[in-house]
């Protein structure tokens, strides 16, 4: 069997484009038939979610595996930075976490250990499929980084890809930002073509400025992708869910908010605006504490800000609440931590809403879980996930749900506040329902395929298919 091709995906910049074109490409070349595998080497963001076999990568690449129509695992993201602040990082490494570094020790795992992971990863997809799309890093000529940049044009050479640079033409100067990346790239020689992205008005217009770049650096244009208005698909990382204009639902934005895929089926819907201030919260119908990187400065943040006092008051007039993970502690008794894992004490209040204690563990639980309960007479039946490193250790709440491990989570005595550890709960129609008081005509997956198919439908009609098709045969 031949080794797979690899087609790399890089941009001029972050905020480019290069996730959702790398999802839009892997999912035509999964509609042409193809086998196909996404690829990031390394990413750097707060929204991460369990594979089925119990390991951690990045919520985008997740996406990119489920436009491919292939099961996500470790080797499509081997190396996974979760910024903690103060210059540390949560380091997960083929999959699973290897605690807390900073700047300068991740550098060096980057520099010394990470190559042969990222090396065995690739290697294993490209044996097993007919195209890899890999997704670059940021931009593709961070010259201060080359010594530890593995996921640019360093990894494109070492297997014989093929590169494309995308730009955001929205961010200004795109064609300076083509011929200044392409000039300072490591390896310049593997950025074949490009891709304009994000256009607004006649592509016309750019027409002599693509003839001129074509000729200064060789590359050559591979489309003009239009702005697509309403797409509504996950975001790679915080920067793609800084505005959130919606109705409803209240989402408690404190310092360290991570997880933010679990709002993704709010936002669907036109849901859920940021609170944090107590007057937002006589807006809303309801609230969701999500996840949290640091509960201890979040805990701080509801309770300084007069958030807490206004979240109990909330709760005192019936209206609904969910705390998902960090949230879910929040709303607790306490939290203990006497090995200090997470927690600078040993031990801190919650909001005292669910009578629940929490212990923190040195071991985190990565695991897909199936669900099974019910909200009144609403059944509700699922698949989510843990990523966590508390846990429930005494409760007097009823609980949420059952799943293979045992009873998971929290219902209030009066029905109206729900704890669990479960990320991607709302994605159940039926939680959903309850919490938001409306019905889905379609579930989250059905929608969320159905944005996967109307973004990749509109780029394969502005992309150059028989340039891709050369790259994808060899020819």
């Amino acid at each position: 069997m031949s080794e797979g091709k690899l087609i790399h995906i890089m941009g001029t910049s972050s905020n480019a484009g290069k996730s959702t074109i790398t999802m839009g490409i892997c999912r035509i070349l999964s509609d042409m038939g193809y086998s196909v595998s996404p690829f990031k080497a390394m990413n750097m963001s707060l929204n991460s979610i369990s594979t089925p076999d119990g390991y951690e990568i990045s919520r985008s690449q997740w996406l990119q595996a489920k436009a491919s129509r292939t099961v996500a695992d470790w080797k499509i993201n081997p190396i996974l930075l979760k910024p903690e602040g103060s210059g540390k990082s949560q380091v997960i490494f083929m999959g699973k976490s290897i605690g807390s570094r900073t700047i300068e020790d991740y550098g060096k795992l980057l520099r010394d250990e990470a190559r042969s992971a990222v090396r065995e990863a690739l290697k294993s997809l490209l044996d097993r499929y007919d195209v890899v799309v890999a997704e670059g890093s940021g931009s593709a000529a961070e010259i201060n980084l080359y010594d530890r940049d593995l996921a640019n044009t360093w990894l494109t050479s070492e297997f014989k890809g093929t590169g494309i640079l995308v730009t955001n033409i929205e961010n200004g100067g795109a064609f300076s930002s083509l011929y200044g990346t392409k000039s300072l790239a490591q390896f310049p020689e593997v950025l074949k073509y490009f891709i304009i992205n994000n256009m607004r008005g006649s592509t016309e217009l750019l027409r002599y400025g693509i003839e001129k770049i074509s000729s200064m650096t060789g590359m050559l244009s591979m489309g003009v992708i239009p702005h697509m208005e309403n797409s509504k698909l996950p975001g790679e990382d915080s920067l793609d869910y800084s505005n959130i204009n919606g109705t409803k639902v209240g989402i408690i934005r404190y310092p360290y908010f991570e997880n933010y895929s679990d709002i993704d089926p709010l936002i669907q819907m036109g849901l859920g605006k940021y609170i944090t201030s107590p007057e937002q919260l006589e807006t809303v119908d309801s609230i969701l504490l999500p996840g949290s990187k640091n509960v201890y400065e979040d805990l701080d943040f509801i309770i300084k800000t007069g958030l807490g006092k206004k979240i109990t008051e909330f709760h005192e007039k019936g209206l609904k609440i969910i705390g998902i993970c960090g949230g879910y502690q929040i709303l607790s008794r306490s939290i203990k931590d006497p090995g200090n894992v997470q927690l600078p004490v040993s031990e801190i209040k919650g909001l005292g809403l669910l009578d629940t204690d929490f212990i923190y563990n040195s071991k985190k639980e990565i695991s897909e879980v199936k669900y099974e309960g019910s909200l009144g007479n609403l059944p509700i039946t699922g698949t989510a996930y843990f990523i966590h490193y508390g846990r429930e250790q005494r409760k007097n709440d009823d609980k949420f749900v059952n799943t293979g491990r045992g009873p998971e989570g929290s219902i209030s005595s009066d029905g109206k506040i729900i704890g669990t550890n479960l990320h991607g709960i709302l994605e159940n129609s039926s939680v959903f329902h309850w919490f938001t008081g409306l019905q889905r005509s379609r579930s989250y997956e059905e929608t969320l395929e159905d944005n996967i198919q109307s973004f990749s439908r509109n780029l394969s009609v502005n992309l150059k298919r028989e340039l891709l098709m050369q790259i994808v045969n060899g020819t």
